[in-house]
């Protein structure tokens, strides 16, 4: 495996979160306006990637292991309730589906899933009840680059 994927991450993200109107990458939260976000929705967006030092002394081989790290950006709001109680149940709920399909996922090319890494509040209350919460997930696999 090279890199993460971000778009096979989206597309589980469809399936494993059917309450989400709309999931999409970096590319697609730029856009967003505060009149334009599809409520609920999401966002993958890559962070960043760590790696370790390669592993052989090896002139026609390149084999780290590396972390990456990625963001679940979610847009959750309830319009009956504008002091963001009602957002804050909608966004447990909506977490704990997005937590579990992260946890199942095993992207191709790694050996293991998804890891909870952290999260935290994005926004405050806006006047219409919604909210923005970010989560982070780690993801470690070898990157192996042959020079031949």
């Amino acid at each position: 495996m090279l890199q993460i994927d971000v778009q096979a991450v989206v597309d589980h993200l469809k399936a494993a979160v059917p309450g989400f109107v709309e999931v999409g990458l970096a590319r697609d939260l730029a856009a967003v306006r505060p009149n334009t976000v599809r409520w609920p929705s999401a966002w993958a967006i890559l962070l960043a990637e760590t790696a370790e030092v390669n592993r052989y002394a090896s002139d026609d081989l390149i084999e780290q292991p590396v972390t990456a790290r990625i963001a679940i950006i979610m847009a959750v709001r309830d319009i009956a309730d504008r002091t963001g109680a009602r957002a804050s149940e909608d966004l447990q709920s909506i977490r704990a589906a997005v937590l579990l399909g992260m946890g199942r996922l095993i992207p191709a090319g790694a050996d293991q899933s998804f890891r909870f890494s952290r999260g935290q509040l994005l926004s405050g209350i806006d006047a219409k009840g919604g909210l923005f919460w970010q989560d982070e997930f780690t993801l470690r696999f070898d990157r192996r680059i042959p020079f031949i």
